[in-house]
Formats: structure tokens, C-alpha cells, sequence
């Protein structure tokens, strides 16, 4: 597959842009084994895949030329089965305390609290990239029968490890923020410590499960 771009920003940002508004399962793999390959080489100080690109950013300013290349021709030989992501399972406190918004979730969907945990808890999530905050997974897609808009006001205080649902994605709030998301529960795992290699637990690709917990609101 060679339908994409390459360009560099600046003096240390490269980039691989693919040409389509939507990527199917097999080049969005192909694009998490060119994260993980990306990360191997030890010439970047961060990597942002997003929706349909991935930008490494260099550690030093020399040869960028070489290294878009390189990202080039690993893109076109790697394989899509050749990613291998990791599946994390999230034991989530539901409703109550924990999921202040689960109750209007419900009602909205004219669902109850139980089965809208069941249908968030049931299904597998892919982590299809990272932004907003450090460790900030946007994972999909959300079932369609627990799909709502974001709030019309945003909330100033979002508890961090609040589980939460917006449109097609769910999330996790990996620290305290203002939010707009709908929030549906929380989870004591820690997410991000920047004290670690990899700051991040969640990586691109990665496969979320969320365990609904014995104190969750039913």
C-alpha cells in the first residue's frame, strides 16, 4: 500500500499522512506495527499516531531525510498480522458516586443503569490513538445503543480515572481535567506515570476491557 504521503514539519517532525478520511482494519494495524517499529529504532522522543497519520519526532535535527525513508519502506513491508497489541483489563466501579451521570445516561436511552453497564462492559475496545491529556486513550467503538452527544457544559472538575462516554468513543481520564464527556463510572488503575520509559500503560492498537466491579450501581 503506497497510497499516502510523507512530508517534514519543521526540522525534526516526520510525517506519513494516508490518503483516505478513513483507514480499514488492516491498514489501521498496519499503521499501530509502524508505531511499534517507530519506537524500536530509539531515534524519536515522541510519536503521535492520530486518525489517519503518524508523526515521529526526532531526538536530534540530523537526517530527517533518512529517517522518513526509513518510515516509508517499513510501512510499505510490514504487515497488518504483524501487530501484536496488548489487552488490559479495567475493573471499573459503575454509577453512584463513581458514574454521576449513569442514571441520566439511562434515562436518556431509555435503558436502565444495569443494562447500560452490561453493554459497555461486554464489548472490546481498541485504542485508536492518544491525545488531550498524557494517557488519554480514545477507545471505539462504543456499542450504538450507548451513543450520545458530549455535554452541553462541560464539567470544570473531572475526578481522575473517571470512566466516561461520548459519541462513539469511551474513555478513561487519566488525571484530574475539565471535561465534557458523560461520566459513567471510575477505575483506581493508574494510567500515566512519567516516571516510567513508557508513560503510558495504553498504547495505539492496545485492547481495553472494563470489568464491572462488585460495588457497581446495578
Amino acid at each position: 500500500m503506497t497510497n499516502n504521503k510523507t512530508y517534514i514539519l519543521g526540522e525534526r517532525a516526520l510525517v506519513i499522512e494516508i490518503a483516505q478520511s478513513t483507514l480499514t482494519p488492516q491498514q489501521q494495524n498496519k499503521l499501530f506495527a509502524l508505531h511499534t517499529w517507530m519506537r524500536e529504532q530509539k531515534v524519536f522522543i515522541d510519536i503521535v499516531p492520530a486518525k489517519t497519520t503518524i508523526t515521529g519526532y526526532l531526538m536530534h535535527s540530523q537526517d530527517p531525510e533518512f529517517w522518513l525513508e526509513q518510515m516509508q519502506v517499513a510501512w510499505e513491508n510490514i504487515e497488518p498480522q504483524e501487530f501484536k497489541p496488548t489487552t488490559h483489563e479495567i475493573i471499573t466501579h459503575y454509577g453512584g458516586q463513581y458514574g454521576p451521570d449513569l442514571e441520566e445516561v439511562a434515562q436518556l436511552l431509555t435503558l436502565s443503569a444495569a443494562q447500560v453497564i452490561e453493554l459497555h462492559s461486554s464489548c472490546t475496545y481498541q485504542v485508536k490513538f492518544l491525545g488531550f491529556l498524557p494517557g488519554f486513550a480514545y477507545l471505539g467503538d462504543l456499542d450504538k445503543q450507548l451513543q450520545l452527544p458530549r455535554l452541553a457544559s462541560p464539567r470544570t472538575h473531572v475526578p481522575k480515572g473517571s470512566v466516561a462516554i461520548a459519541e462513539d468513543l469511551t474513555a478513561i481520564y487519566p488525571s484530574e481535567s475539565p471535561g465534557g464527556w458523560r461520566l459513567i463510572g471510575h477505575t483506581s488503575t493508574n494510567l500515566f506515570d512519567h516516571q516510567l520509559d513508557t508513560p503510558s500503560i495504553f498504547q495505539p492498537g492496545d485492547i481495553v476491557k472494563f470489568i464491572p466491579s462488585k460495588e457497581s450501581a446495578c
